[in-house]
């Protein structure tokens, strides 16, 4: 009776090492990599090489995630369990499938049918959304009570580990994340023209506020030819990298375009709007009001393509200056119509991204263009940097704090 006892306790000492050894390899295997599907691979392979278990599958309801090992299943199959293996919130270690009640005879001969016959709650929260299922062992005998207490710490273990690749992941989307902010941001400065704009008959102001470290909004002085200025304001699809490369790849049209197009604002932005559509498939757009000033004559010709339109200030009169077409990069064919005014001393012209008039305050009233001409009107005898200075002021007052929603770039251009 004695040595009975004694060869019952070296077998449940001996399995009690089996656990261990096979408990300290699996996470020693586990934690040697941060991908999900190695880890699910390992933890696979620990239960059917160390415990013989015949087939398995582990369920995660949170991320839609069911894999399995050791049998197939359908695409539909996939769907049905997802979307159906649910049990009422509460708290349990495991369930035998063909005591399951009638409440779940569709799931129970669904799994019976894929040889599954043991679930494990994994879920400590009550949820019952992380749960494996277990086919019986490889000499058909079902899992008893070691097998299944032992499955539910390797389940553990496993649950860690993935959490860990999703966190480290998630880190490393970050640090990518980051690091693209890092070059949009750098591509985006480099677009701005390096240094103030010096016109003999103008002054010319501008405000840049992106709301975040990279917008969608740009300007640009192109180089003076034949005694014209070209400038440009634009807003671009889009924030980040994708809208920084996008804005860098106009710029470059744009500059070229300036060598052989500059005198006719008209044909310059259809050229232009072919060759974007090019590089955009007609997926992207970008809003553009162009405009030539020419110091001889102080005239200004232009053209608005899709661009909020701006304002001609000239006395008590306020002009709307919207000749030209529609957004560039949409369609291959595009024509514009462009537009001249004459620019008498005093005579001031605003140009904006749609940030600015929709600003709002606390109300979520806009400020409105209708407010930005009025200021305009009441200060047009101050300079073209306190004109700025000053509506950039007002509007903050007016918006209580309120951060805007959108990209605000401004630019002021005043005839003296």
């Amino acid at each position: 009776m004695e040595e009975e006892k004694l060869n019952s306790l070296k077998r449940e000492l001996k399995l009690k090492q089996f656990q261990f050894d096979s408990l300290y390899e699996f996470s020693s295997a586990i934690y040697s990599s941060f991908r999900l599907d190695s880890i699910l691979r390992v933890f696979f392979s620990s239960l059917m090489g160390q415990l013989g278990i015949s087939r398995v599958f582990f369920m995660d309801r949170r991320y839609g995630l069911l894999r399995k090992k050791g049998f197939k299943l359908s695409d539909s199959e996939r769907e049905f369990l997802l979307n159906n293996l649910k049990f009422k919130k509460e708290s349990w270690f495991y369930k035998d499938v063909e005591s399951l009640g009638d409440e779940y005879t569709l799931v129970k001969d669904d799994l019976l049918k894929n040889g599954i016959f043991t679930l494990i709650n994994l879920d400590e929260t009550g949820e019952n959304t992380i749960l494996l299922g277990l086919g019986k062992k490889f000499n058909r005998i079902k899992l008893q009570a070691e097998g299944i207490e032992m499955t539910f710490f390797l389940g553990r273990f496993m649950l860690i580990a993935m959490e860990n690749s999703f966190m480290v992941e998630k880190m490393i989307e970050n640090e990518k994340l980051e690091r693209e902010i890092e070059i949009a941001k750098e591509i985006q400065l480099s677009l701005l023209p390096e240094k103030k704009t010096e016109l003999s008959d103008f002054e010319f102001s501008v405000t840049y506020e992106p709301i975040n470290s990279v917008g969608g909004d740009y300007y640009d002085i192109l180089p003076k030819v034949m005694g014209k200025i070209p400038i440009l304001i634009a807003d671009v699809e889009g924030k980040g990298l994708s809208a920084a490369l996008l804005a860098a790849s106009s710029q470059a049209v744009f500059h070229t375009l300036n060598e052989t197009l500059s005198t006719n604002p008209g044909e310059f932005m259809s050229k232009a709007n072919s060759l974007i559509y090019k590089f955009t498939g007609g997926n992207r757009f970008i809003t553009v009001f162009f405009m030539i000033i020419n110091e001889i004559d102080r005239s200004i010709s232009y053209v608005n393509a899709g661009h909020v339109e701006p304002i001609h200030i000239s006395g008590d009169r306020v002009n709307i200056l919207k000749s030209g077409g529609f957004l560039t990069g949409f369609t291959n064919d595009a024509s514009y119509e462009f537009g001249k005014i004459k620019m008498r001393k005093g005579d001031i012209l605003a140009a904006f991204t749609d940030g600015v008039p929709e600003i709002e305050n606390r109300e979520g009233e806009e400020y409105g263009r209708t407010r930005i001409a009025d200021f305009i009107q009441k200060h047009r005898m101050q300079s073209a940097d306190e004109i700025n200075r000053g509506l950039f002021k007002a509007i903050s007052i007016f918006s209580g704090g309120k951060k805007p929603a959108d990209d605000c770039t401004f630019i002021l251009l005043k005839s003296i």
